[in-house]
């Protein structure tokens, strides 16, 4: 991808979590659904993320996974 940008050193993981979560979203009539949040602390459970560094891996996968999601809207929209 040419213009994908650059990540602070130590973030890939987030990335690579990310990308493993995507296969536990639900999916219906209704589209793609969120990732379940019980599979975000059962990720972080095996990866022994606690604390203060799940509230931020929480928060980041969230906030990545609603632009995804937004992201395949608005391509739906747009087909």
């Amino acid at each position: 991808m040419l213009d994908e940008p650059a990540l602070a050193p130590g973030l890939g993981w987030y990335l690579d979590a990310f990308a493993e979560l995507g296969s536990c979203r639900p999916a219906g009539m209704g589209g793609l659904g969120p990732i379940p949040w019980t599979a975000l602390d059962a990720w972080a459970q095996r990866h022994g993320i606690a604390g203060e560094d799940f509230e931020a891996f929480a928060v980041l996968i969230a906030a990545l996974d609603a632009a995804w999601l937004a992201h395949i809207e608005e391509r739906q929209r747009c087909a």
